[in-house]
């Protein structure tokens, strides 16, 4: 659900996202989630948490830097790559742009830590993140890469 709300805003654009707009869709949020086959409490709390995230991530800086209009940028966007052993290896990059002369690569993880546990989360995933950086091997431009947990507002770059 985090995920979805991160991808509107960025497609949308931050001037159409604020807050209270953010406030205004947890019921609907709970009422999908139920729909999902989730319990009412569940849902309720899920959509609570999704409401914080969101509202996090806008509230700062990092956040709205990462959702603003950058160049050549994209979100929840498919990829496809061969394999090693030759078959096809489809990948979602949750966030990609390019910004200061590098592309960024930025996943997001929506995980209940402690902010000092972040980056030993955040190294787990490096692998799969070298997996999305190899996809623009060809590119002019430094890719960069880092994972960000939107319920800390955490950004842990990885490269």
């Amino acid at each position: 659900l985090v995920h979805r709300a991160l991808e509107r805003v960025a497609r949308d654009g931050l001037a159409y996202w604020s807050a209270e707009r953010v406030a205004t869709l947890a019921p609907a949020w709970q009422r999908w989630l139920q729909a999902q086959g989730h319990n009412a409490e569940t849902a309720a709390q899920a959509a609570g948490e999704a409401v914080a995230a969101l509202c996090r991530t806008l509230a700062s800086d990092t956040g709205r830097w990462l959702l603003a209009d950058h160049a050549e940028a994209g979100a929840e966007e498919a990829w496809s790559s061969r394999g090693d052993d030759g078959g096809v290896a489809n990948h979602i990059i949750d966030r990609c742009f390019v910004a200061d002369g590098c592309r960024w690569i930025i996943d997001y993880k929506t995980v209940h830590l402690p902010e000092a546990e972040l980056a030993a989360r955040a190294a787990v995933h490096r692998p799969q993140l070298e997996r999305y950086a190899a996809l623009f091997a060809g590119s002019r431009l430094p890719v960069r890469t880092a994972i960000y947990f939107p319920l800390q507002d955490c950004l842990v770059e990885l490269t």
